[in-house]
């Protein structure tokens, strides 16, 4: 198999459709620009960016936004532009800072408050932070005008610190004190952590559902997923909670583990997840494919179950037309911590060393499993990200990026957290 990694910091092939045509943007940037636009570039590029800006991106959004029809600040929406536009992340920092309508019969003991007045009240790391989804619907032809809806997801963590007005889930608490000391660096990244909940598997107080990883549209259904729990199934026009979903009970349990990724195949218009199941001597994926109508394939038979040796974290996946793909990045999980307190950052360590490559058989694929293992070149996979994947023969073509190792011995910085570059260099790779 070949694999091509790249740093977050290099340059990665860039591709966007035009006209129907896949244009490759690298190499022709300089060519297509004026001389002057690119020295401009570069003469803004080397200035230090606005980190007060970038920092206003983890501030709490006090106020939802239920249907407002918004048109362009300039230009125009171009008139082919129809259909919509999902997003979801973090947006709420203060916990407990949505107040309850006021027909409810239970109101908040504390009301919302500025994000940093009440420090006990603040998540320590963005992404604990509860998650919201937006909704951006274009009409196309010359309305040049588009839609919005902005909603946070209703979990049942946010519930019930918006009951009560205060923070009640520290299970991560242990993990952010280590700051950069934790997991060579990666386990609290500013934009990618390492270890994203509590290990304490199931529905319980430590292992927070914050539905604030992505927003997933297939078969149409309307998904927020988050790493390590179940999906929350929206509704796509009016971004209301219609609770956690089993997916017509493709997951089995309500304890068991799904993760945010979902990867498309066009060719064969199917949908591809996994969920993760963590012990310290053996981890399990499930790989589960779905048809268009976001029902497995063939029954029980579009679930597939693949072990793995040792404590496993996995937080990306990619797949090709026989394959799943993942990358076990090398772990050691401390027995004891994790029989009894499950904190991620105490009771397990990220190894340096080679990682492990899976290739999980999809549904009707007649190939065998492959495990190889990845050239250790000194750099740690353990929060590699793909970019895409494909067969070429006999060969299985995989894009990927990874972060850089962030310097040890920083603690997380309080809110704002990132307003400077100094800060944003302690925690992020």
């Amino acid at each position: 198999f070949l694999l091509s990694i790249a740093s977050t910091w290099e340059s990665v092939n860039c591709f966007v459709a035009v006209a129907g045509r896949s244009v490759s943007l690298v190499g022709q940037l300089h060519s297509a620009v004026p001389k002057e636009v690119v020295k401009q570039s570069s003469d803004q590029a080397s200035e230090d960016p606005d980190m007060k800006a970038y920092a206003a991106g983890y501030s709490t959004v006090f106020e939802e936004v239920p249907c407002s029809v918004c048109k362009p600040s300039a230009g125009k929406l171009p008139t082919d532009l129809k259909g919509s536009y999902y997003r979801s992340g973090p947006a709420m920092f203060s916990a407990g800072s949505i107040v309850p309508p006021k027909t409810s019969i239970i109101q908040p003991r504390n009301p919302p408050v500025p994000d940093g007045q009440d420090p006990s009240r603040m998540v320590r790391h963005p992404y604990e932070g509860d998650g919201a989804i937006l909704g951006v619907s274009f009409e196309g032809g010359d309305s040049n005008q588009a839609t919005v809806r902005f909603r946070y997801i209703r979990t049942v963590a946010l519930t019930n610190e918006r009951k009560k007005g205060a923070k009640l889930y520290t299970g991560m608490e242990s993990t952010r004190e280590l700051g950069s000391d934790c997991a060579l660096g990666l386990g609290n990244d500013w934009q990618l952590p390492l270890y994203r909940h509590h290990l304490q598997p199931g529905l319980n107080k430590l292992r927070k559902n914050t539905s604030n990883t992505r927003a997933i549209y297939w078969g149409k259904r309307l998904l927020s997923t988050w790493e390590g729990g179940q999906p929350y199934k929206m509704d796509a026009l009016a971004l209301s909670t219609e609770g956690r979903s089993r997916l017509g009970g493709a997951i089995r349990r309500d304890e068991d583990p799904f993760g945010s990724k979902m990867v498309v195949d066009s060719k064969q218009n199917r949908a591809l997840f996994y969920g993760l199941e963590q012990d310290a001597k053996q981890s399990e994926i499930t790989l589960y494919e779905f048809g268009e109508d976001f029902r497995l394939i063939d029954g029980t038979a579009g679930r597939t179950y693949f072990p793995l040796p040792g404590f496993a974290i996995l937080n990306d996946f990619a797949a090709t037309q026989n394959y799943a793909v993942f990358v076990q990045p090398p772990m050691e999980a401390n027995a004891m911590q994790f029989l009894f307190k499950k904190e991620p950052g105490l009771s397990t360590v990220l190894q340096k060393g080679s990682s492990l490559l899976h290739l999980v058989p999809r549904t009707e694929s007649s190939r065998e499993p492959k495990t190889l293992t990845i050239p250790d070149t000194g750099s740690v996979d353990a929060n590699l990200q793909f970019i895409n994947a494909f067969e070429k023969g006999d060969s299985v073509v995989i894009d990927a990026i990874q972060s850089e190792a962030v310097q040890p011995g920083n603690a997380l910085p309080e809110w704002p957290w990132v307003d400077s570059l100094q800060k944003f260099k302690m925690g992020s790779g």
